[in-house]
C-alpha cells in the first residue's frame, strides 16, 4: 500500500488573529464578576485615599561649584592644584550628604531617634483627628466621651528620651495632666516618671534608668501619647535610605534632596539640618585640605632643594671636566621633551604620595594617577631610547641638564604655591552652598485622592476583565483546530466529535464484558465514526512514507482518547477490506483489550522477550482486524523497546498486513513513543478538545523531534457537536436535506 506524507496546511491569515468576538462574549458573560471586582477594588482605593495617613515631602537644593567663593586654590596655584585637589563630582557629594557623619549628627541634634505621637482610636482615630484639625486649630473634645485618645490638635515635642537598650522600640505611654504636668508609664504599665514640661525628669525600670525631657505639650488632661526610643544606628540607616538625593541635571552641579514623612514640620527640620551640616563640613574639610597641602609642601621643599643643588653640582662638574657642550636643534628639542615628561612624572608621583595619605591604593583617584604615571614612564622610556642614539658626551650632558631643569621647575612651583597657600588658608571657603532651604509643605504628595480613585476604578475594570479571561483561559486548553495548528505547525487531520453512544457503550462493557464494545462496529453511523472515516480518507491521500505502512498513535498525556481512536481507526480501515493489525504498545497501562473483552496476555511484551508473534496475535477480532495486546507487564518496559527485536518484529508484521497501527504510551509520561516512532512511517498525536495548552503540545512535538520523530498530524477528539463552529457540522449526515 503506497501512502505519501502530507505537508502541513497553510492556515488562513485570520487563524493567527485573536477572535475579538469570542473575547467580547466572554466579557459579556462575566459582567457581574467584573462589576464585583471593580467595586471591591474601588472601595479599597477609596479606603486608602481617605483613611491612610498623608505623606508630605520636604526638599532642598544645594549647588556644588568647582571653585570656592573666597578665592580658588585652583586659580591661585595653577597646575599644582591638580596634584592635591580632586574635582567635586555630584555622585561624591551625594554620598557625603548621605554620610553617617552628617545624618548621624542630624539624628542627634533633632532627636530623630525619639518617636512621640498622639495615641489615636484604632483604625479611624487618626483620620478623624486629621479631618477635625483642618477645621479648627484648637484642641478638640473627645468623641462619645472616649477620653485617653487624641481627637485633634494634640502636639508634643520631646527634647530628650533615654532608655536602657533592652527597652529600645518598646512603647511607653505619656499621659497629659493639668498645669503642664505628665506621667510616663513603662511598657508594663507601671508609672516610672512624673514630670513637668521643660524639666528633665528621671525614673527607674527593671532594666535601668529612664530620662525624659518634654519641651512642649499641647493636650487635654487624660490624653495619651505613644513614645518610643529607637536605636540610634538603625534610625541613621533608615534616614539614609529614605533620603532621596540626586543631581537635578547631569553635570549641572545642582543637587536636590527630598524626604517624605507624615510630620511635615519634622521632615522640614531634618532636611534643613542635613543641608546646613553638609555645607559646614564642606568648609571644614577644604580648610583641612589646605592645611594638609601646606604640610605636604613643607616636607617636599627641602628635599627638592637638596635634589636641585645636587643636580647643579653634577652638571657643573661635568662641564668643567668635558668643556662646554652645545646641543644641536634635535638635541634641544629632545631635551625639552624629556624635561616635560620628567616634570609631569615627578608631579604625578608627588600627587600620588599625597593621595595615599588620604585614600587606599585601590581608590579610584589613586588608580587614575597610577595610570598617568604608567603612561609617562612609558614615554620616558621611549625618550631614553632616543637619547641613547646621541653621542656619548651629548647623552650625559642632556641627562644632567634634564635633572637641573626638572628640579628647578618643581622647586620654584612648590615655593610659589607654598606662599600662595599661606595667604589663602585664612580665607578659605567651601565650594558648596544651599540654594533653597526646605519649607514646611502644605499639601501631601500622597495619596492623591482623585488619582487614586480614578486608578482604582480603571484597575478594577482591568482586573475584572483579566480574571474573567484568565478563568476562561486556565479552565480550558486549546479548542479550535486553527489554535492547535498554529501552536505546533502541524495539521489537524480529523475532528472527532464527542459521542454519547461511546460513553454508554463503555459503561455497558464494564458492567457486562461479553463481546467487542467498539463504536465503529456497533454504531457505524455515529458522528465520531464519521470523523475517523475522514481520517481514513486523509491517510489514503498520503500520510505515510512509501516504504513503511506503520502508523503510531500517541498523545501528550493519558485520558485524551488515544486508545479509542486506535481501536476505532483500525476498525474503519478494516471495514474497507484491508488487513489491519492493531498493536497495544502501552506495556504499563494498556487498555485496548477492554474494547474486545479479552485477556491482555500474552502480548507485545512477551514477543519482545522471545515469543513468536504468531502465537500472540489474536486473529479476526473483527473482520479483517487482528490484534496484538500489550501482554505481561514487564519490570522495565523501556529496556524491551530499545532492543533490536522491536524493529525486526514490526518490519516482519508490516510485510504481512496492509497497515499496522501502534497504540503507544503518552509522550510526556514515558520515553516509549520516541523509540517506537523511529520505526513508524507516520506519527499521529491525539489531542483532546480544551485539555491542552500550546506549551504542552509544543513540548510533545519537541521531545519527539529531538529524537528524529516528526509528528505528521493531529487528531482532535471529544469535540462538542454544538457550541463550536467546527463542531456544528459534525452531525450533518444525521439531518435530512
Amino acid at each position: 500500500m503506497t501512502l505519501l506524507k502530507k505537508n502541513p496546511s497553510n492556515h488562513p491569515s485570520d487563524d493567527d488573529e485573536i477572535d475579538l468576538s469570542e473575547l467580547f462574549a466572554v466579557l459579556r458573560e462575566s459582567l457581574s464578576l467584573i462589576g464585583v471586582v471593580t467595586a471591591v477594588v474601588f472601595l479599597l482605593g477609596a479606603m486608602y485615599a481617605f483613611l491612610s495617613t498623608p505623606v508630605y515631602r520636604a526638599d532642598a537644593m544645594i549647588q556644588v561649584d568647582d571653585d570656592s567663593g573666597a578665592g580658588s586654590i585652583n586659580d591661585k596655584l595653577g597646575d599644582l592644584a591638580s596634584l592635591f585637589q580632586q574635582k567635586a563630582t555630584a555622585d561624591a557629594e551625594i554620598e557625603l550628604i548621605r554620610s553617617r557623619a552628617v545624618v548621624g549628627e542630624t539624628v542627634s541634634r533633632l532627636h530623630v531617634d525619639v518617636d512621640a505621637r498622639p495615641h489615636y482610636f484604632p483604625f479611624i482615630g487618626a483620620t478623624v483627628a486629621r479631618y477635625r484639625s483642618k477645621r479648627s486649630n484648637e484642641l478638640l473634645p473627645p468623641i462619645l466621651g472616649l477620653t485617653g485618645f487624641s481627637w485633634g490638635g494634640e502636639r508634643i515635642v520631646v527634647g530628650q528620651f533615654d532608655v536602657p537598650p533592652a527597652l529600645f522600640n518598646a512603647k511607653f505611654t505619656l499621659t497629659a495632666q493639668a498645669d503642664e504636668r505628665f506621667e510616663l508609664a513603662a511598657p508594663n504599665g507601671n508609672v516610672v516618671i512624673r514630670g513637668r514640661v521643660g524639666t528633665l525628669a528621671t525614673g527607674n525600670t527593671e532594666y535601668g534608668a529612664v530620662t525624659l525631657k518634654v519641651m512642649s505639650l499641647l493636650a487635654l488632661p487624660g490624653a495619651h501619647f505613644d513614645l518610643k526610643r529607637l536605636p540610634t544606628q538603625q534610625t541613621v540607616e533608615r534616614l539614609q535610605k529614605n533620603l532621596d538625593i540626586a543631581e537635578k541635571t547631569k553635570q549641572s552641579g545642582i543637587i536636590g534632596m527630598k524626604l517624605d514623612g507624615e510630620d511635615a514640620s519634622r521632615i522640614t527640620a531634618i532636611v534643613n539640618m542635613i543641608a546646613s551640616l553638609y555645607v559646614q563640613r564642606n568648609v571644614d574639610r577644604r580648610s583641612a585640605q589646605a592645611q594638609q597641602m601646606l604640610d605636604f609642601l613643607g616636607e617636599q621643599l627641602p628635599q627638592l632643594r637638596a635634589e636641585l643643588d645636587q643636580s647643579e653640582a653634577r652638571y657643573n662638574a661635568y662641564r668643567e671636566k668635558s668643556g662646554v657642550i652645545d646641543l644641536d636643534a634635535q638635541g634641544k628639542l629632545l631635551l625639552q621633551s624629556v624635561v616635560d615628561a620628567r616634570t609631569r612624572l615627578t608631579q604625578f608621583q608627588q600627587q600620588r604620595a599625597e593621595l595615599v595619605q588620604r585614600y587606599t591604593p585601590s581608590h579610584p583617584a589613586v588608580a587614575a594617577v597610577d595610570a598617568q604615571i604608567a603612561e609617562l614612564e612609558h614615554q620616558q622610556d621611549q625618550y631614553e631610547q632616543q637619547v641613547t642614539a646621541l653621542p656619548e658626551t651629548q647623552q650625559q650632558a642632556l641627562r644632567l641638564m634634564r635633572d637641573v631643569k626638572v628640579n628647578n621647575d618643581l622647586y620654584m612651583k612648590l615655593l610659589d604655591s607654598t606662599q600662595q597657600l599661606r595667604v589663602l588658608k585664612a580665607g578659605q571657603l567651601g565650594n558648596v552652598r544651599t540654594v533653597d532651604y526646605a519649607v514646611v509643605p502644605e499639601e501631601p504628595v500622597r495619596p492623591r485622592k482623585l488619582m487614586v480613585l480614578a486608578v482604582a476604578a480603571v484597575l478594577g475594570v482591568l482586573l475584572g476583565c483579566a480574571i474573567a479571561l484568565s478563568r476562561r483561559m486556565f479552565n480550558r486548553g486549546l479548542e479550535s483546530p486553527a489554535e492547535i495548528e498554529h501552536a505546533v505547525d502541524v495539521p489537524v487531520y480529523a475532528i472527532i466529535s464527542h459521542s454519547d453512544k461511546e460513553v454508554a457503550l463503555r459503561q455497558s462493557a464494564r458492567r457486562n464484558p461479553t463481546g467487542p464494545a467498539v463504536l465503529a462496529a456497533v454504531y457505524p453511523d455515529d458522528v465520531a465514526v464519521e470523523g475517523l472515516r475522514g481520517l481514513r480518507t486523509a491517510m489514503q491521500f498520503g500520510v505515510l512514507k512509501p516504504e513503511n505502512n506503520i502508523v503510531m498513535l500517541t498523545g501528550p498525556r493519558p485520558g485524551v482518547g488515544k486508545s479509542f481512536v486506535s481501536v476505532n481507526l483500525a476498525t474503519v480501515l478494516a471495514a474497507t477490506g484491508k488487513r489491519i493489525l492493531l498493536i497495544d504498545a502501552d506495556m504499563r497501562r494498556g487498555d485496548v483489550h477492554s474494547y474486545f473483552s479479552i485477556n491482555n496476555k500474552p502480548g507485545l511484551s512477551d514477543v519482545l522477550t522471545g515469543r513468536d508473534p504468531k502465537d500472540v496475535i489474536r486473529r479476526e477480532v473483527l473482520p479483517h482486524l487482528d490484534l496484538m495486546l500489550s501482554g505481561t507487564i514487564p519490570d522495565r518496559p523501556a529496556e524491551l523497546l530499545v532492543r533490536e527485536r522491536l524493529g525486526h518484529v514490526l518490519k516482519s508484521l508490516a510485510g504481512s498486513y496492509d497497515m499496522v497501527i501502534v497504540d503507544s504510551p503518552p509522550v510526556l509520561a514515558v520515553t516509549d513513543p520516541v523509540v517506537i516512532g523511529k520505526h513508524a512511517g507516520a506519527t499521529l498525536m491525539v489531542v483532546r478538545h480544551g485539555r491542552h495548552s500550546a506549551a504542552e503540545l509544543r513540548e510533545c512535538t519537541r521531545q519527539l523531534a529531538s529524537s528524529g520523530v516528526r509528528v505528521d498530524g493531529l487528531l482532535l477528539t471529544d469535540v462538542p457537536e454544538r457550541g463550536t463552529s467546527y463542531g456544528a457540522y459534525s452531525n450533518y449526515s444525521n439531518k435530512s436535506d
